[in-house]
């Protein structure tokens, strides 16, 4: 863009986005020319949008793992599914181990 006074190039310095507008995308954008140092505001509609520079939404994290206890550490053997139904077809109960 060129100024309006002298038609130098201008720089972008500050852009506010308008959230009292009905429709999104509108910033007030200023310009101060590299030249004669005018200032320029402007109401800018943005069709695509911009980023926002908030903050990012926190991710959900898992909560901790609490380490298992001793007591489960120790393997309690019990007869399996399937040795207990070839036991029923058989007619007979599974043995149980210890």
């Amino acid at each position: 863009m060129r100024c309006m006074v002298c038609g130098t190039g201008v720089i972008l310095m500050n852009v506010v986005r308008d959230d009292t507008m009905a429709i999104l995308g509108f910033e007030h954008h200023t310009f101060m020319c590299s030249e004669c140092h005018y200032i320029d505001r402007r109401l800018v509609f943005t069709k695509h949008g911009r980023e926002c520079d908030a903050e990012p939404l926190p991710l959900h994290t898992a909560p901790p793992i609490a380490p298992s206890s001793p007591i489960h550490d120790e393997q309690i053997i019990t007869p399996g599914f399937f040795k207990r139904v070839l036991a029923k077809l058989r007619g007979r109960k599974a043995d149980v181990q210890r």
